[in-house]
Formats: structure tokens, C-alpha cells, sequence
């Protein structure tokens, strides 16, 4: 049987509302430099392997971006996360795609999963003495 693997890391289950979603990805990846108009599609500002704002003066001309889709109609949803990786050719001058670096989707994806997980737990606090 053929069929189709959507590449990158995956964060299943995820019990949280859109906005909650959103937020705890923005509080990893930092302001997006490019969000979709339904608001499920974010991809950050350029960072090298540490994840750190990549420095356009650097010697590594190498540099990621992350890409996160929040999939499904409504909740549990599913968050795809892919690490894409550049390289700066000099015959060009231009950054040229090398393709989906896995190690680093999957390091990027348990960064979120931690920030989604922190947000779960303070949602579902209240005062055990009056909890209506």
C-alpha cells in the first residue's frame, strides 16, 4: 500500500482552543513572520540551529524556519511542525532550500508540546473549595 506521509514532527491530541494554541506557539517561536488568513498556519522569523535569530553577518550560511500547522476541524487538533533549512549559495547570491531537517522538527515540536502542556495546566487550575 502506497499513500501519503505529510513530513515533520507531529504533536497529537492537542485539547487546547485555537487562540490557547496560538499563543503557546508564539511564546516559542517568537512574533511570526508570516501567518495564514485563518490564523492556523504561522512560520517564524529565520534562527540557525539553536534556534537563536539568525545574524544575516554570520560566517554559517546556513539558516531554518519553522513552520507550524494547527490540523483538524475542531478539538482534539493535531500540530504539524517542520524545521525547513537554507543555505546561501555564492553563484547566485541567494538562499537556496536544502529541504526538512527532521532533528530539528522534532527538537522545535517537544519545545511546543512543553509550552502547550504549561497551558493546559493553568487552564484547568480553579479553588478546590468553590470551584463554581
Amino acid at each position: 500500500m502506497l499513500s501519503c506521509q505529510t513530513p515533520g514532527y507531529f504533536i497529537p491530541d492537542t485539547q487546547l482552543q485555537l487562540p490557547d494554541i496560538r499563543k503557546a506557539v508564539n511564546a516559542v517561536i517568537g512574533k511570526p513572520r508570516f501567518v495564514s488568513t485563518n490564523g492556523r498556519e504561522m512560520v517564524s522569523e529565520f534562527h540557525d540551529d539553536k534556534f537563536q535569530p539568525y545574524d544575516e553577518n554570520s560566517k554559517n550560511k546556513m539558516r531554518y524556519q519553522t513552520k507550524v500547522v494547527i490540523l483538524g476541524p475542531r478539538r482534539p487538533y493535531e500540530i504539524n511542525v517542520l524545521v525547513s533549512q537554507e543555505q546561501f549559495e555564492n553563484q547566485t547570491t541567494s538562499y537556496v532550500v536544502r529541504g526538512l531537517d527532521e532533528g530539528l522538527s522534532r527538537r522545535r515540536a517537544m519545545i511546543i508540546k512543553k509550552a502547550l502542556n504549561l497551558s493546559l495546566e493553568r487552564q484547568s487550575r480553579f479553588d478546590g473549595e468553590k470551584p463554581f
